[in-house]
């Protein structure tokens, strides 16, 4: 699914469920790998005021998913920023935004399961084996177990289990 398919999906829900229009931008980022999408707040140079937002779906994602489940994750995202417009409380542990999706049948947060690229680590001493959606992780973390070093064992299928 492309940007510009995203941005129409996002525009027709606008339009339909709230009677918004999108004026934001809608992001696919290929560095985004520990959520599936995520609507995106920063305010400008501490001014309260000004705010820059946006859209972000992750591209691993999206390359390994169903549409029906792609724009889910959209129409979550769009929530967000329909209800921020709106003024009303938007993050996920409102309870407004949780009756909203329910009421317009989109999924809560953590719903799907990740889907594609996964990477195998192992710790060199005591052998405990686990996957994450990020690569790099033994260059920044130690074994909890016995506080040994990880090695980098792979590339995995997330539907693949390992030993």
């Amino acid at each position: 699914m492309t940007q510009e398919e995203l941005k129409y999906y996002a525009h027709e829900f606008l339009m339909g469920k709230f009677n918004i229009e999108l004026n934001i931008p809608i992001r696919i980022s290929k560095r985004m790998t520990s959520k599936l999408g995520a609507f995106r707040l920063k305010y400008i140079q501490g001014n309260r005021q000004k705010v820059d937002m946006e859209i972000i779906m992750s591209h691993n994602f999206i390359a390994h998913n169903t549409e029906q489940v792609i724009l889910d994750v959209l129409y979550h995202e769009c929530v967000h920023y329909a209800l921020f417009i709106k003024g009303q409380p938007y993050k996920d542990s409102d309870p407004e935004f949780v009756e909203t999706l329910n009421r317009l049948g989109v999924s809560q947060t953590r719903t799907h399961q990740f889907k594609g690229r996964r990477h195998l680590y192992e710790c060199r001493k005591c052998r405990y084996q686990f996957s994450r959606n990020m690569k790099g992780y033994e260059k920044r973390y130690v074994c909890r177990k016995c506080r040994g070093r990880f090695s980098y064992v792979g590339e995995m299928k997330s539907s693949e289990s390992f030993k």
